[in-house]
């Protein structure tokens, strides 16, 4: 399963570069055309802000399965390896709970607008690729949360996820403390 993530991993980094690059070419054109030509491209900014939309929620299954999103995590660096593990596993879980809940939404009204053949006000693209992007992005944390609650469900792992610098300082000054 680990090689099976970090297949999708790379993929998914790989996709969310190339959408950014896109984007980034995109935004490059249209400077040039504005200003050198006169002559923009109407639907640039439109197009532009999905490609940077869709490359961050591609980011979104990286994000939860190795635990690099962000956290206030004020209780952990002071509570006991047994504790710590409990309280990682019990918000883990309410986030499976919470992005299954917004990607079921998400998924209702991506198939509203496709229902309706909606379009994006002005690059016309249909909505659905706009509003999929929300999809994509809970659908994927989603699947990224219930990876990172199996691997936080084998306790003879440490607990996955790197540990931020504030973290790493908090311990250190209650121990310096005692």
């Amino acid at each position: 399963m680990e090689k099976l993530s970090r297949g999708l991993i790379t993929t998914l980094n790989v996709a969310a570069g190339l959408l950014f690059a896109a984007a980034i070419a995109i935004n490059f054109v249209n400077v040039v055309g504005r200003y050198v030509f006169h002559a923009p491209l109407f639907w640039a900014e439109e197009v532009t802000t999905l490609l940077v939309i869709w490359s961050v929620c591609l980011m979104s299954y990286r994000l939860t399965a190795n635990g690099e999103h962000l956290v206030t995590d004020i209780l952990r660096p002071f509570l006991p390896a047994s504790l710590q593990r409990a309280l990682l596993l019990a918000v883990t879980a309410f986030g499976v709970a919470a992005t299954g809940f917004v990607a079921y939404y998400a998924y209702v009204v991506v198939a509203l607008v496709a229902r309706l053949q909606q379009l994006t006000t002005v690059a016309e693209l249909p909505k659905e690729v706009a509003n999929g992007s929300i999809l994509a992005c809970f659908a994927l944390a989603l699947a990224g949360s219930l990876v990172r609650l199996l691997q936080m469900a084998d306790t003879r792992r440490p607990l996955p996820g790197a540990e931020p610098a504030e973290v790493d300082d908090a311990i250190l000054a209650t121990e310096g403390a005692k």
